[in-house]
């Protein structure tokens, strides 16, 4: 407590020393304190006060003396208000108040900066973190689960081709491509330049990117880029990036269970338009490649039908080049590829058969 003349305080012989409670005075020219012990008040000038700062608002911490400064300290929120009617004519005085809402704005721009940093930390570091172990973890029967929700939820909202769908999955088969997955294929009856890949074995190809064709190993590149994107992942890694921090937490520490499922079989349409990094692309690039040099397929597909793409576009861009970002680095990787690998082409009859049957095309459709 305190009177108009008096307040409670703390008093330091030293920083390290231990404080002792001390009553202080306060006057236009001076200070003073008084120990419980000490029967005399130890006068202080203010114009010899070698420190003054403020802190949590109404404390106040006063130094004085040699160095290891002596120090008050004095929690009254009274007495800040007293030094600053009394004392505001010395500059120590005059700077501390000046300081004080300057000091105040600093701390909450620290805390601010500390704030965005650990968001930035965990968007840039935590997140990736969290969802490869998420893929990790997730069980493949779970991923083939909400997969076939994903493929569900297309075949009911759109139209596709029942004859072109059974066409485009032999065509698949007849790759022989080594699979952990039941590849299965959908055709859509929309005149869309697009192709996309759900997790757990499901690919969407569009009516519009086939007519777009003119060879079976355009075809066989545009598969095995997408079955790459299911092989290593990189579609169930996409969809856990775009489900939010909270969800990825509990998939992380919560586990698996059947909401889990609905959850991720709401992103199809972000899978439809979905952008992988660069460094995604070149890994399905890389490995489509592989799959077409193993099978003796001419890897000159891949680039064949994005460089027709590519020249065909004018100001209605495809949705296949706008969402596979920098076609022109991706043919560049696939061409440098091609130059640095020797691979000997066979020709494939059964494969030659049914792109001519697809190209051919059919009206049977659901």
């Amino acid at each position: 407590m305190n009177n108009s003349n008096q307040f409670l305080g703390e008093y330091k012989s030293s920083p390290n020393m231990s404080a002792e409670p001390v009553n202080i005075t306060l006057s236009a020219t001076n200070l003073a304190y008084k120990t419980p012990n000490n029967a005399q008040w130890i006068s202080i000038p203010i114009g010899q006060i070698v420190g003054m700062h403020t802190f949590n608002t109404s404390n106040v911490v006063i130094n004085f003396g040699e160095y290891p400064y002596q120090s008050l300290t004095c929690r009254d929120e009274q007495f800040l208000k007293e030094l600053k009617i009394q004392c505001h004519d010395f500059p120590i005085v005059a700077n501390l108040f000046k300081n004080s809402k300057s000091t105040f704005i600093k701390l909450m721009l620290v805390v601010g900066a500390i704030f965005i940093g650990l968001v930035l930390l965990a968007y840039f570091f935590l997140l990736p973190w969290m969802v490869n172990k998420a893929v990790e973890n997730f069980p493949s029967d779970y991923e083939k689960k909400f997969g076939k929700v994903m493929f569900d939820q297309v075949k009911a909202s759109e139209k596709w081709d029942s004859t072109q769908t059974k066409l485009l999955n032999d065509f698949f088969e007849s790759l022989h491509f080594k699979s952990n997955y039941n590849i299965e294929i959908l055709c859509v009856k929309k005149n869309e330049v697009n192709a996309y890949a759900m997790p757990g074995g499901f690919i969407v190809v569009y009516e519009g990117i086939l007519k777009k064709m003119k060879s079976e190993e355009e075809l066989a590149g545009l598969l095995a880029h997408e079955f790459s994107h299911i092989k290593l992942k990189h579609t169930l890694k996409s969809t856990f990036n775009s489900i939010g921090f909270a969800t990825m937490l509990q998939i992380v520490f919560g586990g698996f269970d059947e909401s889990i499922i609905g959850l991720l079989g709401s992103q199809t349409e972000q899978l439809r338009q979905l952008h992988y990094s660069r460094t995604l692309e070149q890994e399905a690039d890389e490995n489509g490649f592989n799959l077409m040099k193993e099978q003796s397929l001419d890897p000159n597909g891949m680039v064949n039908l994005f460089e027709r793409l590519k020249a065909e576009s004018s100001n209605n861009v495809p949705i296949i080049l706008s969402t596979h970002p920098l076609p022109e680095v991706r043919i560049n990787y696939i061409q440098d590829l091609i130059s640095k690998n020797k691979f000997e082409v066979k020709n494939n009859k059964q494969l030659e058969v049914i792109f001519e049957k697809l190209k051919g095309g059919d009206e049977n459709s659901y």
